[in-house]
């Protein structure tokens, strides 16, 4: 669930991460910002203080370790209106982070700034508007008339073309990783929306766990639930506004169906659990998916509404598949033609974890 210090420290190991990075407890308290979790891995070269002093702004925040060493990472953006001598005083901070990450034994670091890389959250939600817009006909005249022309009234929704940039941008952070053993740091002003969306798919090609039901639980909890997106504003969930307004979960979990789409062996859920995902986005008894932050669900639950006879009120999660399914029903979210992948022994381990990742490279490389 990634809201103890251990399970960081266990991902660490999991990952091999640990030698280069560390789970820190600075925020303990929400000391540093209400935005960030309670614990977090950044690499070791980086103090306390510097996390105070900046308050996780400009922080590179680790996310996963490739086999290789070669890392990935998300930082959320300094503002850019501020004095100069704040900005110097950045700028020099920042200096010295990625010269320490690219120095020897450390791999080189290449940044990537997704707010000019990849469409704007404007953008997104506005293509899924009027994707949406395609399945709300209330008459067959306006069917037939639609259905003549369909398939270029989907292409001009722009939806389609938005996922294929997104898988295009992760299959490039994979490559990076992989084939350069460069370390990549994704930048983004809050690090909580498109960061989380490549940084899970990353993860979803290159880390076979991250294709389990387990291991995909895990890094919705750790890039999106801990890592702060905030579903309340995203899913509009107390329909207060729609300026914050954007699918981004959803565009996710849309990019993971064409994953499992094209090489359904290598999942261990199916199209079916993706679904139910979906659906569960907007289940009010499971907290999951309610909140902005870990600090907003920590804060919302310590209230007195929330205090019964028995002790505090504890919302459901929406990983206790049993609460809305039956065993019968949970069936159809595991894929029976998932093919586990094998452990071969210590002498051929390195060549096959290079041909197996090789050659999921090149399969998503032709989506």
């Amino acid at each position: 669930m990634f809201d103890t210090l251990e399970d960081w420290r266990d991902e660490l190991e999991r990952t091999k991460g640990n030698v280069k990075y560390k789970a820190v407890t600075t925020n303990e308290g929400y000391k540093v910002s209400e935005k960030l979790p309670l614990y977090f891995v950044v690499p070791i070269c980086v103090s306390e203080e510097s996390i105070l002093k900046y308050e996780g702004r400009g922080i590179p925040i680790w996310c996963w370790s490739c086999h290789n060493g070669a890392a990935l990472l998300k930082m959320s953006a300094f503002p850019k209106e501020q004095d100069d001598i704040a900005s110097q005083t950045q700028k020099a901070f920042l200096d010295g982070i990625y010269k320490t990450i690219s120095k020897p034994p450390y791999e080189l670091l290449k940044m990537d700034d997704l707010s000019s890389s990849l469409p704007s959250l404007q953008d997104i939600q506005t293509a899924y508007t009027r994707f949406k817009q395609l399945f709300l006909i209330d008459n067959s005249t306006d069917f037939w008339a639609t259905d003549v022309k369909w398939f270029s009234l989907l292409e001009s929704t722009n939806w389609l073309e938005i996922i294929r940039r997104v898988l295009k941008k992760a299959i490039e952070v994979a490559e990076c990783l992989e084939r350069q053993q460069t370390n990549v740091l994704l930048i983004e002003e809050s690090a909580t929306d498109l960061c989380c969306v490549i940084s899970s798919l990353v993860q979803v090609m290159m880390d076979s766990y991250s294709r389990t039901k387990s291991g995909f639980q895990s890094l919705i909890q750790k890039e999106w639930v801990i890592g702060g997106h905030g579903f309340l504003d995203r899913c509009n969930h107390l329909h207060k506004s729609d300026k914050e307004e954007a699918p981004v979960f959803l565009l996710l979990l849309n990019c993971v169906w064409q994953l499992v789409q094209q090489y359904p062996p290598a999942f261990e859920f199916t199209e079916t659990y993706l679904t139910v995902l979906s659906d569960s986005l907007y289940v009010p008894i499971f907290s999951t998916f309610f909140f902005n932050s870990q600090h907003q669900k920590d804060a919302s639950m310590s209230g007195e509404s929330f205090k019964t006879q028995s002790g505090p009120f504890r919302f459901l999660t929406v990983w206790d598949w049993s609460v809305q399914f039956d065993p019968k029903a949970q069936a159809f979210l595991n894929n029976p033609f998932y093919a586990e992948k094998p452990k071969p022994d210590k002498s051929q381990r390195k060549t096959a974890r290079f041909k197996v990742r090789y050659v999921l490279l090149n399969y998503f490389l032709k989506l």
